[in-house]
């Protein structure tokens, strides 16, 4: 077995330990371990029934560290979430008026969460984008939630058997449609180091990766070779705090046939863009603003490895997905590392989401929405018909004039 394997199977139980322990500590009833996990998450049951809206929130919550909002309806979803869902609460005032909680990093639950859904035979992307209880999640105004749910898809469906960890190559597979990956595969870098100019497949192939679900960090300064390793210890996709230059989401990977150190370490870096200015067209500036030296993947100790730099377009009306053109200079001049560039542009650019599509547009509309007030959808009563709640948006519209674009035709904003 190859030291990653190794590393995953016999060493992650001293690294990732939890509440319910570590999440391979050897047991010999797994599966009895995890029916315990998922009833504790699902307050007693151990499956996901239809409009069990609180167990499923907290499947979602495990997996991509939702955050709630602070009004009062987001706060009774939150105590529910914390009093049975296994929420952490880390702090309340006194008459619990404000609550500040977390869905922990724990792959156990993690791993529970997933067989949950995936016997709900509801994509995560689904369940989110119509529970009743999305006006009081913070949906990310970059978009950065959305393209979490397309890499945790890509990430689900490249899964093989039993196994949770996957290769770069399978992951890749899973996220682009095929005739682009294939194009990739045999693609040679935008930027390469002496000696590393080889093709992607060649490049990556003995790199895997691990992890179900996300961790969203608070310090820029853990984005460093001495910490990313053990982001793969916990099984964890990085989300970046909002101040993180030039990178939103990290994809940490590992040499598998090398002992797990800062030294064996790269890493996916990922930006999102969810502005209609970005199109299916690369905008140069925004790789050069994902330096992996600058991002801080690599200081000037650490052995740099090559890496995979992506951007996400959502908001482009044109999907697709392009290739960065490889630099030409002349052959004494080598970079400071080796990076393949691919541009996304467009939710229907990615594989395996056509079935989904307006779900994921409904999420990555309202991720730029500061609030719902506007369309009424906070709103449950059953007695308002869709054409009321849109007068009535309308009408709340006019309290805050120049705030938004008129999609209808209508002027009356400006004057209101």
């Amino acid at each position: 077995m190859c030291p990653f394997h190794v590393f995953l199977h016999e060493q992650l139980p001293t690294q990732a330990l939890s509440r319910f322990g570590a999440y391979y500590d050897g047991r010999e009833n797994d599966d009895e371990f995890l029916e315990f996990v998922k009833s504790k998450l699902l307050d007693c049951r151990t499956s996901l029934i239809k409009g069990d809206d609180p167990g499923s929130l907290a499947c979602l919550s495990v997996r991509f560290a939702l955050k709630f909002k602070a009004d009062v309806a987001s706060r009774d979803v939150t105590r529910t979430q914390v009093e049975r869902h296994m929420r952490l609460c880390l702090a309340a005032t006194t008459g619990f008026e404000r609550l500040i909680t977390i869905a922990a990093s724990e792959p156990i639950l993690a791993e529970a969460a997933f067989q949950l859904m995936q016997g709900s035979s509801v994509n995560p992307v689904r369940l989110l984008a119509n529970h009743s209880d999305l006006n009081c999640i913070d949906r990310g105004g970059r978009g950065e939630l959305v393209a979490e749910l397309i890499i945790m898809q890509a990430r689900d469906a490249a899964l093989s058997g039993n196994r949770r960890w996957t290769s770069v190559s399978e992951f890749i597979q899973a996220l682009l449609p095929q005739p682009e990956y294939e194009a990739l595969q045999s693609s040679l870098p935008t930027f390469w180091r002496k000696e590393e100019e080889k093709s992607f497949a060649d490049t990556f192939e003995h790199y895997s990766m691990w992890f179900n679900h996300v961790i969203r960090v608070d310090d820029s300064k853990v984005i460093n070779p001495h910490f990313l390793w053990m982001f793969i210890t916990r099984g964890a996709m990085i989300s970046c705090t909002h101040n993180q230059e030039g990178v939103d989401i990290i994809l940490p990977l590992c040499h598998k046939d090398r002992n797990l150190s800062p030294d064996t370490v790269t890493a996916i870096l990922i930006q999102v863009k969810n502005a209609e200015k970005y199109k299916c067209e690369i905008v140069k500036t925004i790789f050069d603003g994902m330096d992996p030296l600058l991002v801080g993947l690599f200081d000037n100790n650490s052995q740099r490895m090559p890496v995979i730099r992506i951007v996400f377009a959502l908001a482009s009306e044109t999907p697709g997905v392009l290739f960065r053109p490889r630099r030409h200079r002349d052959s004494t001049h080598f970079d400071n590392f080796t990076t393949f560039d691919i541009w996304c542009a467009g939710l229907s650019a990615f594989k395996n989401i056509g079935n989904d599509l307006d779900a994921y547009q409904i999420l990555l509309d309202r991720s730029l929405q500061p609030h719902d007030a506007f369309g009424l959808v906070e709103m449950k009563d059953e007695h308002l018909d869709k054409d009321t709640k849109k007068e009535r948006g309308a009408i709340r519209r006019r309290m805050a004039p120049l705030t938004m674009a008129d999609h209808d035709g209508d002027h009356w904003r400006i004057h209101a």
